[in-house]
């Protein structure tokens, strides 16, 4: 399984939200650059304090980056990307289970085209 790298950067953060696309689901909204400094994908994930308490907080990026980890396992992105997955109010619902954010999250994936084609399930 490969480590997922983190955007930490607040520039790297404003930057994508200016100029990358933006895909919106049910639990989460996608926003896309194409990242022309490196060979790698990285993922950055916004959560607000609307969301909740920090433990609510903490188990939506949770949530997040497992359903990553299991939507990128076996495919390739078409070119290096980052990435910031915003949580949406409705990902703290308590019968929230990963499935349904990986849902969303493969959803966006495929509106914003990110997977190369032979790769694909």
């Amino acid at each position: 399984m490969a480590k997922i790298i983190p955007i930490k950067e607040n520039y790297l953060f404003s930057k994508i939200y200016a100029k990358g696309k933006k895909a919106s689901e049910k639990n989460i909204a996608v926003y896309a650059l194409r990242n022309y400094k490196t060979a790698d994908t990285r993922l950055g994930i916004t959560t607000g304090k609307k969301l909740g308490s920090a433990v609510q907080r903490s188990r939506a990026r949770r949530l997040i980056r497992e359903a990553f980890r299991h939507s990128t396992e076996g495919r390739s992105f078409k070119k290096p990307f980052w990435i910031v997955v915003v949580a949406r109010s409705s990902i703290t619902a308590k019968d929230r289970k990963m499935d349904d954010v990986r849902r969303d999250l493969e959803k966006a994936f495929a509106k914003l085209t990110l997977f190369s084609e032979e790769t694909q399930n």
